[in-house]
């Protein structure tokens, strides 16, 4: 019977051990871990004395622990299990092979770090398939180990990777050893495991399913149809000039002085040419909009119309900079050597501007309902109102304009990523837990749909996980008309219903803020269930659409009598009215983001719930808080009153990057999965300048991977709605 042998066994808990009791466990990083921390635990916990507890238990019981360990569950005879035994106990008895050595080299070791968190023990991927351990055809593949061990309350989180043997196929003798090892650790008596937590991926040949046929033939036939208009609207006047001259029917012949006799020419001089002024066919409209010369001329005009909101422009770039940076930081971390320096980052003020940068999606959400309301008000002036037929176009327009790149993203990320990741972490991601493509093969419809923030209800699953915010902003959408016609036929009663449903949002914020014990945000609440209960429901995140509302319907209204009335003031007047409004409402800002940077200090560093009157405070006025004064400085701007701020906001040079905005929301986490997944080494980052050099570089990737999606797709699609439906509206 071949078993695995008790003694490297051993040696290697013993190890493993070792290295769990030198981790700094009291890091912030465990409050933003999925896993999460108990929001009271005993501010008398001393982590010191806990381990030399740990330590002077498992010492004193080691022989009984060992003496009462099963090892026979490890074997059950496997090729799996003989074949690891060999490597093992070769390498500890001394009796390396060629084969043990590159095992051994390519396996994940404790790295530098430990004390400060790094428990990411990379291996070398490179080697699995490479020399000494391809042997005879039959190569070694990486796989890598995940797991949670917890030291008292703290959770640590293992990312393990090395290369298997050629007997190691099946995930069944993972998940054997996997319960031995719990049980040995579960008999320490301090940490402890469950066995279900760990999981293991080997590296699978991804190979082509239906997302993925379904993936590339898709972005196939929108390149084919960029390639086919753009070369013909290069070549466009090279054949219509060559038709003209050889087509009897587009040229007639016109004698201008006399009329010539049967069978003679009229003089040459007398000729004209009269090309027919036919309309363009709808196959030729239909290619012109791929075209890449119209889509690029698109994307870089500098030209404005007259009454356009210019200052949304900056706001739109800088807020999604601002959402690309926490993304940026959260993702990354994932990939360090150890988060004790994040303890450090928090303890400074603006470090908030990552962690509590949730108001930069409220301006979104702000800014969506501010030109909806705007530019809908202007079609009910100038109509009279709008046809059956119209409204649906104002549907249709809306749906066609986001979805079609939005479904090309999720294709994009669900099923063609896995393809091209390569890497130690790779396979985790692309067939690990809640990964890309099984969330996007399950749930892909809920996105079509828009309901993704509903299906599932708790929405840990999720395909594109940034698709909550377009789920929540199209169901805005489609009841924004509500509210917008009855501020415009019933003013009075379309302000106190929008009002009231700002009211009401804010009431079951603080209801269900009170009931479930809350935090006053995500980044300082342990309760995992805040996403699904607050984060991303509608009920809650239309507050800032409302308040949008209300202010597209006040610069409808009034802005260009308050626009007439600032010209006729005077510079000083002006500073002096303009100022203190910009003040407060800059001060309100600044409260709703750095207003909570006691209430992380005590729950990162003295694991200190906040006050139930702080939580319910904050979750139900910081949305109206954030958004009014953004609502406010948008219509100062516009009305005069913007002084140097409206001249940087509405700087021409945001227009382009502004047509991206809604591309690089679509993309940047993908960049952010790949980038982290292929991952060879464990990052050590500086806080500010390496981290700085990581962020701009994935955000100029960001932006150049959404001019191509803009490109191709986004300004295509606009381009084609606009010679079907937009006539018709």
């Amino acid at each position: 019977m071949t078993v695995l042998s008790p003694k490297p066994t051993v040696l290697a808990c013993l190890i493993f051990f070792q290295t769990c009791l030198l981790v700094n466990t009291a890091n912030p990083w465990s409050q933003l871990h999925p896993v999460p921390v108990p929001a009271k635990l005993n501010q008398s916990l001393n982590l010191l004395a806990l381990q030399r507890e740990f330590l002077t238990n498992f010492t004193t019981n080691i022989g009984e622990i060992f003496s009462n360990f099963d090892f026979d569950g490890f074997g059950n005879e496997t090729k799996c299990t003989a074949k690891l035994t060999e490597l093992v106990e070769g390498i500890i008895s001394g009796s390396l092979s060629q084969e043990s050595i590159a095992f051994l080299d390519a396996l994940g070791k404790p790295g530098p770090g430990i004390t400060q968190g790094n428990f990411m023990w990379l291996g070398n991927y490179e080697m699995c398939e490479k020399g000494a351990l391809a042997t005879a055809g039959n190569k070694y593949q990486n796989c890598v180990l995940t797991g949670t061990l917890y030291l008292g309350y703290y959770p640590l989180n293992l990312t393990w990777t090395g290369c298997s043997p050629p007997e190691c196929r099946d995930k069944d003798d993972f998940q054997n050893i996997f319960k031995q090892i719990a049980a040995l650790i579960n008999k320490s008596g301090m940490i402890h495991t469950d066995p279900a937590s760990w999981n293991a991926q080997c590296d699978v040949e991804q190979e082509l399913d239906a997302g993925a046929y379904a993936a590339v033939t898709i972005i196939s036939l929108f390149g084919f149809l960029v390639v086919v208009g753009t070369v013909w609207n290069l070549l466009e006047p090279i054949i219509v000039s060559f038709m003209e001259r050889n087509r009897d029917d587009t040229t007639v012949l016109v004698d201008a002085e006399e009329e010539g006799t049967e069978g003679q020419d009229a003089p040459a001089n007398s000729r004209k040419y009269a090309t027919s002024n036919q309309p363009e066919s709808f196959i030729v409209r239909f290619l012109k909009c791929f075209s890449l010369q119209k889509t690029m001329n698109t994307l870089f005009s500098m030209e404005t119309k007259p009454g356009q909101i210019l200052c949304l422009n900056g706001i739109r770039v800088l807020s999604i900079n601002w959402v690309v940076l926490g993304h940026s930081y959260l993702y990354s971390l994932s990939n360090t050597g150890g988060f004790s320096y994040l303890g450090e980052l928090t303890k400074r003020r603006n470090f908030m501007l990552v962690l509590n940068g949730l108001p930069s999606v409220d301006s979104f959400f702000a800014l969506s309902g501010f030109l909806v309301t705007y530019l809908l008000l202007k079609q009910l002036a100038k109509r009279g109102g709008l046809s059956p037929l119209q409204w649906m176009a104002f549907y249709l327009h809306r749906y066609l304009r986001l979805t079609m790149p939005y479904l090309v993203a999720m294709l994009v990320e669900g099923w063609l990523y896995k393809l091209v990741m390569t890497g130690p972490r790779a396979q985790l991601v692309s067939s690990g837990p809640q990964n890309a493509h099984d969330m996007c093969e399950k749930f892909w419809w809920t996105n079509v749909l828009y309901i993704n923030n509903f299906v599932p209800w708790k929405t840990a699953e999720a395909c594109l996980g940034q698709g909550w915010y377009l789920a929540n902003d199209m169901q805005f959408f489609f009841v924004a008309p509500i509210f917008i016609s009855l501020l415009f036929w019933r003013p009075l009663v379309g302000l106190v219903g929008t009002v009231g449903g700002m009211i009401c949002s804010a009431v079951t914020a603080a209801i269900i803020t009170a009931h479930y014990k809350l935090g006053p945000a995500t980044i300082s609440d342990s309760n995992q269930d805040d996403f699904w209960l607050m984060y991303n429901k509608p009920w809650i995140r239309i507050t800032p659409y409302l308040v949008g509302i209300l202010g597209g319907w006040f610069y409808w209204k009034w802005g260009d009598e308050i626009k007439k009335g600032v010209k006729t003031l005077p510079e000083w007047l002006k500073v002096m009215s303009a100022t203190p409004i910009w003040l407060v409402t800059a001060a309100i800002q600044y409260a709703v983001v750095f207003g909570l940077y006691d209430d992380v200090q005590d729950q990162m560093q003295h694991q200190k719930a906040a006050k139930e009157a702080d939580s319910v405070s904050y979750q139900s006025l910081a949305r109206i808080a954030w958004s009014l004064s953004l609502t406010i400085q948008i219509l100062l701007c516009q009305c005069g009153l913007g002084g140097f701020i409206n001249s940087l906001l509405s700087w021409n040079g945001w227009l382009v990057l502004s047509r991206l905005t809604y591309s690089v929301f679509l993309l940047h986490i993908g960049l952010l999965t790949v980038y982290g997944a292929q991952m060879r080494h464990v990052l050590f980052l500086n806080p500010d300048f390496e981290f700085a050099v990581l962020y701009l570089g994935l955000l100029a990737m960001s932006y150049l991977a959404a001019a191509v999606l803009y490109l191709t797709v986004e300004q295509p699609v606009a381009n084609l709605e606009g010679i079907t439906y937009r006539k018709s509206a």
